[in-house]
């Protein structure tokens, strides 16, 4: 699976829990991903993009840094 932006961040995290690190130093809004409760809740709702768009986080950048992530999955 590669990652995209219209991938869904909980289950872009559950096949890749590797790709934590780089959603949360993304600032707050992925920063919250480190809370399990919310990462199970939150994250199921909206896309990478959506959450990219919403808190002005350079989407292609943040796709780019998780492909390379998974890249030899």
């Amino acid at each position: 699976m590669k990652i995209t932006k219209g991938s869904n961040v909980y289950e872009a995290l559950e096949k890749y829990p590797e790709t934590l690190p780089v959603f949360t130093k993304q600032g707050h809004c992925f920063g919250l991903l480190a809370n399990p409760a919310l990462r199970s809740t939150m994250a199921k709702l909206v896309t990478i993009g959506q959450a990219c768009k919403l808190h002005f986080i350079d989407l292609d950048k943040l796709v780019t840094e998780l492909n390379e992530v998974v890249k030899d999955k």
